[in-house]
C-alpha cells in the first residue's frame, strides 16, 4: 500500500497579498490616467462640433476659442486645457485651429505621469 500525501494547492496568504497589490496598483494608475483620456475625447467631441459647424470658418480667433472652451466647460473638462494652449492660424483658404496641452498628475512620491495631446483641425 502506497501512502501519498496529496500536495495542496491553492493561494497562500503571501501570494493573495502580493496580487491584492498588484490589482491595486493597476486600479490606482486607472483612477490617475482615464480622466486625462476622458478630457481629451470631451477636446476631441468639441473640436468635430466646431469643424462641423458651417458658420465656424467665418469666426474670430476669439470665438472660436470661446466656443471650444464653452463646449469643455458643458463637459465638465475645461480643467486641464487653458486658452493659452489654443493655436488658431489660416492655410489655404480654412482655418487650422490646434490645441496642444500637457496633463501631469502626481502619481506616487515624487514620480508623476504626463499626458501630451496634441489635436488640429481644418475648419472650411
Amino acid at each position: 500500500m502506497n501512502n501519498r500525501v496529496r500536495k495542496q494547492e491553492g493561494l497562500t496568504l503571501i501570494g493573495f497579498l502580493i496580487v491584492l497589490a498588484m490589482v491595486l496598483f493597476f486600479a490606482y494608475s486607472a483612477m490617475r490616467v482615464v480622466p486625462m483620456y476622458l478630457e481629451y475625447h470631451a477636446l476631441v467631441n468639441a473640436m468635430e462640433k466646431l469643424q462641423n459647424d458651417p458658420t465656424a470658418k467665418g469666426m474670430s480667433p476669439a470665438k472660436i476659442k470661446q466656443a471650444i472652451k464653452m463646449s469643455l466647460w458643458a463637459s465638465y473638462a475645461s480643467q486641464n486645457i487653458k486658452e493659452k494652449d489654443m493655436r488658431i492660424s489660416k492655410k489655404d483658404g480654412g482655418v487650422l485651429v490646434r490645441v496642444n496641452y500637457e496633463v501631469r498628475e502626481e502619481f506616487l512620491g515624487n514620480i508623476d505621469l504626463i499626458g501630451s495631446f496634441d489635436r488640429t483641425v481644418e475648419l472650411r
